[in-house]
């Protein structure tokens, strides 16, 4: 098709510049190429068929439902977050920082002092907590993930509301990069199955009560200890964490899991 329209465009092209050259009026004889030559062009001009048409639509299109899919995977997750009645902002993650053995120490939220976000705020993923904030720019926020940085964790496990401090390595006992452990639990008190809940911080800061941690997956017995050490398999995989909620104030918390 194009080599067949090849001749007639230049055939064109010659008869406009040899009016030019003959001195016909410019304004009619330009027109008049214009009005045939444009088409012509345009049909056998690079890029300028049907088919490059379809293929710039059809990436426009594969864009527009990566975007709505993208939209939707954060509003069921939105749908997920439970603060109870704590007041919170929520955000994206943007930034991993810090990667260690289990994975991130941090994670960067992009919220920060302009949201009402503090140093000390807990930060909730959908399958529970996160950690808390460190340092809080304009825009966004360090959040240290729990188990990381030494500091523990006061936490209720089962039904009975068990207390110990849950902290991220324990030397008396093989656990997996990934595990976080609770050291000093009354003997024969926890089982596997049995869920951990934050114990709650004075003033709710850094942890408000009721937040799940995570699950018992086993319990160590140390031959001649008088306590138990239970490693936990966190509710919340750092590295994978899209969306959170940031706690910015007090408040009534949900009901502690079971």
């Amino acid at each position: 098709m194009r080599r067949r329209i090849l001749p007639v465009l230049l055939v064109l092209t010659l008869l406009v510049l040899l009016a030019d050259l003959a001195g016909a009026p410019s304004g009619p004889v330009r027109g008049v190429g214009d009005a045939v030559l444009g088409p012509v062009e345009r049909l056998v001009a690079p890029g300028g068929g049907e088919g490059d048409r379809l293929e710039r639509d059809n990436i426009a299109l594969t864009q527009e439902v990566r975007r709505l899919r993208d939209r939707q995977g954060v509003t069921d997750q939105l749908g997920d977050l439970d603060t109870g009645d704590l007041p919170s902002v929520t955000a994206r993650v943007v930034a991993l920082d810090r990667a260690g053995a289990s994975g991130p120490d941090r994670i960067t939220p992009d919220v920060g002092r302009r949201d009402g976000v503090h140093r000390d705020s807990a930060v909730i993923a959908p399958g529970g907590l996160v950690g808390r904030v460190v340092s809080v720019g304009e825009w966004s926020a360090d959040v240290e993930v729990i188990g990381s940085g030494g500091s523990g964790v006061g936490v209720r496990t089962g039904a009975k509301g068990v207390i110990g401090t849950l902290s991220g390595s324990d030397p008396t006992t093989a656990h997996a990069a990934d595990e976080l452990v609770i050291t000093q639990l009354t003997r024969d008190r926890v089982a596997a199955g049995d869920a951990v809940t934050t114990l709650g911080s004075p003033g709710s800061r850094p942890y408000p009560p009721g937040i799940r941690v995570g699950t018992i997956s086993r319990v160590a017995k140390a031959p001649g200890a008088l306590t138990d050490t239970a490693v936990v398999e966190p509710a919340v995989d750092p590295a994978t964490v899209d969306v959170v909620a940031v706690v910015t104030g007090p408040g009534r918390t949900a009901k502690r899991a079971t």
